[in-house]
C-alpha cells in the first residue's frame, strides 16, 4: 500500500493570555490508502487539533502534512479547495443545516462547488440516501431525524464529493451504544466497498477495536503509541494505553494486583486469536502436563471481525515450562506477569 496521509515532525501550539501553549510536539504518522486509522486519547490531547490540521483548518507551527504527495501548508487557494474536495468530514455534533431536508443536506456540498447538472445531483444524492438506509426520509428536517440518522445524513454528505479521505470527528460520541454499533458497521462497510481511507478520532477503545485497522494513542499531545490494533490491545506498552484497555473492558486493576500478591505459583497473560480461541486447551493443557491452574481474569471479544480471548491466571506445578511450551506451540501468545 501507499501513504494517502503523512505527518512528519508536526508541532502546534496555541497563544493563550501571552502564554504559548503546546498542542501537538513533533508528530510522525503515516495513514496507508485504503485503511481505517485511529487516533485515541483524552480530552485535550490534542486529537481535534491533528485532525484539523489535515485539510489545514489550522495551519502547523512545525513539519510537514502531506495528502497524496501535497503539502496541504503550501497549497494556494485554489489548491486548498481542490484538496477539501477530496477530504470529507464528519462532525460530532452532526452540522446539518436545520431550514433544509435531508436530500438538500446531502446536496449542499455538490451544489456549492458546481460542476454537475441538477439531474447529476438528483441521481448522486438518491444514490447516497440509499447507501446509508434513509430512503424514507429523504424529505425530512434534522428536527424530525433520530441523533443516529442524522449522523447518517452527515455521512452521506461527507461522501457526496467522492473523497479519497473521510475524517471522522468522535462520530459516535453523542450516540447511544446500539447506534453507535450501527454506525461504526456502516463506516466499514463504506470502507470495505469505496476502499475509502478512513481516519477517526475517540476517546472510545471500543471504537478502535471494531472498526480501525492500526491505531495512535496520543497523550498530551504526543504521539506514546502507535500500531495494528490487536498489537496495541492486546499488549499495550505504554501506561496510557494499558489504561485505555483496561478501563474499555473494565479490568479491575486492584485485583490484578491482589493476585500479584496473593495467587500461588506464577503469573501468566495467555491471549489466543481466531479459532484458537474456541480452542479447549486449558483444561487440556492442564492434564497432560498435571499442572495447577487459577484464573484471575478472562475474556473473549472480537478486534474488527477477529475473535480472540486473554487470561490471567496463576500456575503451579513441576512442567509450568512444558505447560507453556504446549500454549506456545498451540499459537497462543504467553507472557510471564511473575
Amino acid at each position: 500500500m501507499s501513504a494517502i496521509l503523512e505527518f512528519q515532525k508536526v508541532s502546534k501550539s496555541y497563544r493563550v493570555t501571552r502564554h504559548c501553549v503546546p498542542a501537538l510536539c513533533d508528530i510522525d504518522l503515516t495513514v496507508e490508502a485504503g485503511e481505517v486509522f485511529g487516533i485515541v486519547g483524552r480530552s485535550g490531547a490534542g486529537k481535534s487539533t491533528l485532525l484539523r490540521l489535515i485539510n489545514r483548518l489550522e495551519r502547523p507551527d512545525d513539519g510537514r502534512i502531506l495528502v497524496d504527495g501535497h503539502d496541504v501548508a503550501q497549497l494556494d487557494d485554489t489548491a486548498l479547495r481542490a484538496l477539501r474536495q477530496k477530504v470529507g468530514m464528519i462532525f460530532q455534533h452532526f452540522n446539518l443545516l436545520s431550514s433544509r431536508t435531508v436530500a438538500q443536506n446531502i446536496a449542499f456540498p455538490l451544489r456549492i462547488s458546481g460542476g454537475l447538472g441538477d439531474d447529476e445531483i438528483r441521481e448522486r444524492v438518491a444514490a447516497l440516501i440509499d447507501r446509508v438506509g434513509l430512503k424514507e426520509h429523504a424529505r425530512k428536517y434534522p428536527a424530525q431525524l433520530s441523533g443516529g440518522q442524522k449522523q447518517r445524513v452527515g455521512i452521506a454528505r461527507a461522501l457526496a464529493m467522492r473523497p479519497s479521505l473521510l475524517l471522522c470527528d468522535e462520530a459516535t460520541s453523542a450516540l447511544d451504544p446500539r447506534t453507535t454499533q450501527s454506525m461504526l458497521h456502516l463506516l466499514n462497510e463504506i470502507n470495505e466497498e469505496l476502499k475509502l481511507t478512513i481516519v477517526l478520532i475517540t476517546h472510545e477503545m471500543n471504537v478502535i477495536r471494531s472498526l480501525c485497522d492500526r491505531v495512535a494513542v496520543l497523550d498530551e499531545g504526543r504521539v506514546v503509541e502507535t500500531g495494528a490494533v490487536a498489537d496495541v490491545f492486546l499488549h499495550p506498552h505504554h501506561p496510557v494505553s494499558r489504561r485505555f484497555v483496561y478501563e474499555s473492558e473494565d479490568v479491575d486493576e486492584d485485583l490484578l494486583n491482589t493476585a500479584f500478591h496473593r495467587v500461588d505459583g506464577r503469573l501468566f497473560r495467555l491471549t489466543a486469536r481466531g479459532d484458537t480461541t474456541y480452542e479447549p486447551l486449558l483444561s487440556g493443557v492442564a492434564r497432560e502436563c498435571g499442572v495447577d491452574f487459577c484464573i484471575v481474569s478472562g475474556h473473549v471479544a472480537r478486534i474488527k471481525n477477529v475473535p480472540y480471548s486473554q487470561i490471567v491466571l496463576g500456575m503451579k506445578g513441576e512442567r509450568v515450562e512444558a505447560a507453556l511450551a504446549r500454549f506456545s506451540n498451540e499459537g497462543v501468545t504467553v507472557e510471564a506477569l511473575r
